[in-house]
């Protein structure tokens, strides 16, 4: 449907992002309820108990799609909500566009390299943030309980498993969070504000706030700004799509790997590193940023940040 065909429903940047924080609250609230209701009706359990029974390792390819499920309404309905309300074919705003170099993935790709290495060293710096014991105490068990979570999800016996793993927790997870944090969120925060740097940034915060986790925050906040310069530069979704399912397929892949040995999982799931890699990390980041705007011959942020 393009724009032409629905002027009528064109709204300006404040009210899309309104519309946008709205229809968030709603198609989460939405999501769980339906995602759970169905579950809960296949399973046989009362909804009080869902979570729980979710929980036991019988479950984990129910939890698995589950989780996508719930995923897909709590991000997808909002972004759709969003693009009907702009301006352009509704797929092309949210930013469903060809990516017109092969360049532009091998950059991507060596960003997302490179954005492991930061993002290891990020969780080692955050680690060594002083903070009061009550509130690393509460944070602690929000991540013990983030792992018991994860662990039962991914537990994968055979490569069919490993497929359903990369199908349902890395890829499905990145398409439905870079449509809604970079092609939705980020774009109406630019068209709002009219600076590009300032919508990254702040939707870097959101996207890390949105996963919950204390000692991932840094690590995430870092790997949302990577994704919000990759979309600002080539416009294309395609590319955070990629980026975001590189790093959590790496991630899946190890897992699968080392599977059976629970001090190694363990290990995986903590992804630390060295500070001294954070600062190679940094310039290789900054490096390939500067390459893959040469290749797009992006001006505008530089613009921007001189106004």
């Amino acid at each position: 449907m393009s724009y032409n065909n629905r002027s009528l429903f064109y709204m300006l940047p404040g009210m899309r992002l309104a519309i946008l924080i709205a229809a968030t609250g709603i198609s989460m609230i939405l999501g769980a309820f339906i995602t759970f209701s169905v579950v809960a009706n296949y399973l046989h359990v009362g909804l009080a108990d869902i979570q729980n029974v979710l929980l036991l390792p019988k479950n984990a390819h129910i939890s698995l799609f589950a989780n996508a499920f719930a995923s897909i309404i709590a991000f997808l309905l909002p972004s759709f909500a969003v693009a009907f309300f702009s301006k352009g074919q509704m797929l092309q705003t949210l930013g469903f566009k060809k990516i017109e170099s092969v360049k532009w993935v091998m950059w991507v790709i060596l960003l997302a390299l490179a954005g492991l290495l930061l993002s290891g060293a990020m969780a080692t710096l955050t680690e060594k943030i002083p903070v009061p014991i009550t509130f690393k105490q509460w944070a602690e068990e929000l991540e013990a309980s983030y792992k018991k979570a994860m662990m039962v999800m991914t537990q994968m016996n055979s490569i069919g498993d490993l497929l359903i793993n990369l199908f349902a927790v890395a890829f499905i997870p990145a398409m439905v969070e870079e449509l809604y944090f970079r092609g939705t969120l980020q774009k109406t925060l630019s068209a709002w504000s009219g600076k590009p740097i300032i919508a990254i940034v702040v939707t870097a915060i959101i996207f890390s706030a949105f996963h919950f986790s204390y000692f991932g925050f840094l690590s995430r906040m870092v790997l949302g700004i990577v994704l919000g310069f990759i979309f600002e530069y080539t416009r294309t979704i395609w590319l955070p799509i990629l980026l975001h399912f590189i790093n959590n397929g790496i991630a899946i892949i190890t897992l699968y790997t080392v599977r059976g040995d629970q001090q190694k999982m363990d290990k995986v799931m903590d992804e630390n590193l060295p500070l001294y890699w954070g600062i190679l990390a940094i310039g290789l980041v900054v490096y390939f940023l500067q390459c893959l705007k040469k290749d797009t011959n992006y001006e505008r942020l530089e613009k921007n940040i001189l106004e």
